[in-house]
């Protein structure tokens, strides 16, 4: 398993530069031992629609499993590498799931990266900002605040030991409410920085 993850790390380095020759020979070379091997489909089929070759693109599409997520990750490990094949993959993706306000937001930062205004207006436009402040701040703080009460009634009634459990969870969600919160709260300040209501 080592030595494909070696492979895809060479046929992404090729794919990046748009050296297409040498990523499909490599591409050619691990689905010949791996056939089934569904991040080896999605690239042969991402690798063939980008050299005009879209119809062997998608028996390739349809033996790699969840193109969705795929597609996302190649999206995101595109953004710096080269922002306008991300920007690509993100109008793909947001119309395969248009409420999806993460691709939105990837699509809107990028948009504004490339000084392209008006994309960068579409894409926050396109935010829900509500919907993830409910999931990434509200639910989060209501989950630590009852974990909190929990341990606080635990120590009352002497039960220390799991009430030191209980505290550990709630600090937990304390990180997790502290690294998904500013993502929420960034939405919603780039729906305000659009003047978009």
């Amino acid at each position: 398993m080592e030595q494909v993850g070696k492979m895809l790390d060479k046929i992404l380095m090729h794919y990046e530069k748009r050296e297409y020759d040498a990523a499909e020979k490599l591409l050619d070379k691990l689905l010949e031992g791996n056939p089934g091997y569904h991040k080896g489909c999605f690239l042969k089929a991402i690798l063939l629609e980008e050299t005009g070759r879209a119809e062997e693109a998608k028996e390739f599409f349809e033996r790699s499993g969840n193109v969705f997520t795929m597609m996302f990750r190649l999206a995101l490990q595109l953004e710096d590498t080269d922002p306008s094949r991300a920007l690509t993959y993100y109008d793909r993706l947001t119309q395969m799931d248009p409420r999806n306000n993460m691709l939105w937001f990837n699509r809107g930062l990028i948009c504004e990266k490339m000084g392209d205004q008006s994309g960068a207006r579409e894409s926050f436009s396109n935010l829900q900002p509500s919907r993830e402040i409910v999931s990434r701040i509200l639910i989060p703080l209501g989950f630590m605040i009852c974990l909190l009460g929990g341990g606080v009634m635990m120590i009352l009634r002497g039960n220390s030991a799991l009430a030191s459990l209980v505290i550990v969870s709630a600090v937990f969600c304390l990180f997790w409410l502290r690294r998904d919160a500013g993502q929420a709260l960034q939405m919603r300040s780039k729906k305000k920085q659009y003047g978009i209501k």
